[in-house]
């Protein structure tokens, strides 16, 4: 049998994050009323990390990911 790609861990495998969402939430992102790269930024400002996951604090992290706000 042919791999079609290479074996990456359960929580690494983007086809898998979002497996234990609850369907409720899942139907609010997919009309948009719940923006989840807003929640993502977030999620990673809290955690103080840039996006090679070295430690900048959460201050310095909130700045960082602002740039990658998208447009209204």
């Amino acid at each position: 049998m042919k791999k079609e790609m290479e074996e990456i861990p359960d929580e690494l495998n983007p086809d898998l994050m979002l497996n234990t969402i609850a369907s409720e939430l899942l139907i609010k992102i997919a009309k948009g009323e719940i923006d989840i790269q807003k929640l993502v930024r977030k999620q990673l400002s809290d955690r103080g990390i840039d996006d090679q996951r070295s430690w900048i604090g959460p201050d310095k992290a909130r700045k960082y990911w602002e740039k990658y706000k998208m447009p209204v």
